[in-house]
């Protein structure tokens, strides 16, 4: 089916719900449950962007404006703090997957190794775990 501007408002709307969802799972640190709703997401994004680009260069009907307005306040709003709890979502796996390293390399320090012969080999260095995330 062909968008049309009168598609607008309910993809915004239906978007907006979305974001919703994942800003409060965001907000409780549930990232496995805000990865579920990705592909959702990506739908209602891109049935928003198809609906908005039917609109065409006349722009909104008059009787739709105030509408769209007001719809586009929020989703700017909820957009806005999608990002941010993204962020701090990506910041906290950081520092877990940090603390992580940090144990597993101090927990290797400590373990017998044993050598190409089958006997214990003498106390190593630990080799070194380089993690990157990009936030």
């Amino acid at each position: 089916m062909t968008p049309t501007a009168d598609d607008l408002p309910a993809a915004a709307v239906a978007l907006a719900t979305l974001l919703e969802a994942e800003n409060r799972l965001l907000a409780a640190l549930d990232l496995a449950g805000a990865t579920t709703l990705l592909a959702a997401k990506q739908d209602a994004t891109s049935a928003f962007l198809r609906a908005q680009g039917a609109m065409g260069a006349s722009g909104a009907p008059p009787a739709m404006r105030a509408t769209l307005t007001v719809l586009g306040s929020r989703l700017r709003t909820l957009a806005a703090e999608n990002r941010r709890l993204l962020e701090c979502g990506l910041m906290a796996q950081g520092r877990v997957i940090a603390v992580i390293g940090r144990a597993a390399r101090a927990h290797a320090a400590k373990v017998p190794h044993y050598g190409a012969s089958g006997t214990l080999a003498a106390p190593r260095t630990p080799a070194a775990l380089a993690i990157c995330a990009r936030v």
